[in-house]
């Protein structure tokens, strides 16, 4: 979503929708750079959930990954909410390297992902 006025950012809303809507169906791993809404995106200082719906709704009712990662939220300038959540089906994991005065000390999160049935 749209942040300052950095570049590579869109309105909340349609637009952002529309490039969500490009993301196939029928992966198990989605990247993205923020997080859905409610999901790891949880900014104290602004007492804000700053995730995006629309992604939400695009990984839950459509798109449906074993795993969703992202990374830093912006809002504010701060980097929250690194960790793990599921909703019993995708797995969220802000993989936030750097912690919230911008230092890169969060350790990596590793996961296995199991191979597909017949592989």
């Amino acid at each position: 979503p749209w942040f300052n006025g950095w570049g590579f950012n869109l309105p909340r809303g349609q637009s952002l929708l529309d490039k969500w809507n490009l993301i196939p169906e029928g992966i198990d791993i989605l990247m993205t750079h923020g997080p859905p809404l409610g999901f790891r995106d949880w900014v104290p200082k602004e007492l804000q959930r700053v995730g995006c719906v629309e992604l939400l709704n695009t990984v839950q009712r459509r798109v449906r990954p074993k795993l969703h990662v992202f990374g830093g939220i912006h809002e504010g300038g701060i980097h929250e909410g690194y960790g793990i959540m599921t909703d019993g089906y995708t797995t969220y994991i802000n993989a936030s390297t750097c912690t919230v005065s911008f230092q890169p000390t969060n350790p990596p999160i590793i996961f296995d992902l199991p191979n597909p049935q017949g592989s």
